[in-house]
């Protein structure tokens, strides 16, 4: 049922975009969805809910562990183009050492990704999680999936596969209500 009201939904956005104005709506009267509750233990030892994120925009990159590239690039592009925003990044992956990565291996593949030569050599200061349940009610398929959340929690932008584009990555933020 759930996934019949995600393509009734995704089917009227369409709609609405594609012809604005004919239907007597604006997205502004849409209903954004929520980000769902969830309560995860991060590679830095510290469990996180969506209570902590929330009176803020924030960006959640839902991958997993052995995703490399395009995952590891949407992690550096965005932090780089939004001056490290407030992120987290989920796995979808539903074992808990998928192919023996910890999630602490997992973040630190991440952060060392841009580390050879001519690259920015960031590192990565956001958490790493699980997130399953949150992928599943969502129906996250794709990785990487970037959702721009606003600081009332709800989901502005859904950007499913990798986005490296500086401009359409502050173009999301600020649709969220992030600052630049």
């Amino acid at each position: 049922m759930g996934q019949v009201k995600s393509r009734f939904f995704a089917g009227l956005l369409a709609l609405i975009l594609l012809f604005p104005g004919c239907l007597g709506t604006s997205t502004d009267d849409l209903e954004t969805p929520p980000f769902p509750q969830f309560i995860s233990l991060a590679d830095d030892n510290i469990t996180y809910t969506l209570s902590d994120f929330s009176g803020a925009p924030f960006v959640v990159i839902f991958s997993a562990e052995w995703c490399d590239s395009p995952c590891h690039m949407t992690m550096h592009a965005i932090n780089s183009a939004l001056n490290e925003p407030a992120m987290i990044v989920m796995s979808t992956d539903p074992q808990d050492e998928p192919q023996g990565i910890t999630l602490q291996d997992w973040h630190d593949k991440a952060s060392a990704y841009d580390d050879e030569e001519g690259n920015s050599g960031q590192t990565l200061e956001f958490p790493f999680m699980k997130g399953v349940d949150a992928s599943k009610e969502l129906e996250i398929d794709a990785r990487p999936s970037i959702l721009f959340v606003d600081s009332d929690g709800k989901i502005i932008t859904l950007h499913e596969g990798g986005v490296t584009d500086e401009d359409e990555i502050r173009g999301y933020w600020t649709s969220a209500g992030g600052t630049l």
